[in-house]
């Protein structure tokens, strides 16, 4: 599924209580300490669950821990308070779909899947035994439309380039030659353009056609 950028790419952690009770009893306040330490040693119990720590802070109480093992002769470390942390990886805001087109998608899975369905069980279910699409006629029928399709986009483009090429003469008057064949080559490549839009659009409404007109599959026993 689609996904925005990540707004806050920093690591966040959530402290455990044994991080809690060293900062609240053996940090200190000074004019370096973070400003998420100081809140962490005012807040509440209750608010001291949502108050998360970044990368930041934990470097700050690395070097806290340092002087602190110096000067108390206590061997505490960061990695002995940051277990059994919860850690908060930065995570994109997925962007939900659009309705109309999840619910189409959904659509054309189940045509399809009944389609499948017709094809393996055709040969076990007698009234299914022979699909409309297996037969020659529904074939040829399939082939008339593409060439009729064909054949009425070549007439258009010759229509076209006949009226540049003749048509503007007999409106205007006498034209040079190599200037007729240009006005007839222009009007025959805009036909042409049209045409292989409506002809895209007419063999796309085919398809969909011959997939929407497939039946549900039958159940092969009554209930």
């Amino acid at each position: 599924m689609p996904v925005e950028s990540i707004e806050d790419p920093s690591i966040k952690i959530k402290p455990n209580k044994k991080l809690i009770e060293f900062i609240c009893k053996n940090v200190k306040k000074t004019s370096s300490t973070p400003p998420v330490i100081i809140a962490l040693k005012k807040s509440t119990k209750d608010k001291q669950k949502d108050i998360l720590l970044k990368l930041d802070e934990l470097k700050w109480l690395n070097k806290y821990l340092e002087e602190y093992r110096t000067t108390n002769m206590e061997s505490i470390y960061l990695h002995e308070l940051l277990e059994e942390d919860d850690i908060k990886l930065p995570t994109p805001k997925i962007i939900p779909r659009n309705p109309e087109l999840e619910a189409r998608t959904q659509k054309l899975k189940a045509q399809q899947d009944a389609i499948k369905y017709k094809a393996m069980t055709k040969n076990v279910d007698t009234a299914t035994m022979k699909l409309p699409e297996d037969s020659i006629s529904y074939q040829m029928k399939q082939i008339n439309k593409q060439l009729i399709a064909v054949a009425q986009f070549v007439f258009s483009v010759l229509a076209g380039f006949a009226f540049g090429f003749i048509g503007v003469e007999l409106i205007v008057g006498n034209l040079d030659f190599g200037f007729r064949l240009l006005l007839g080559i222009i009007c025959a490549l805009i036909i042409a353009l049209a045409e292989i839009y409506f002809l895209a659009i007419k063999l796309n409404e085919d398809v969909y056609d011959t997939i929407s007109t497939g039946s549900a599959p039958k159940k092969l026993h009554q209930e």
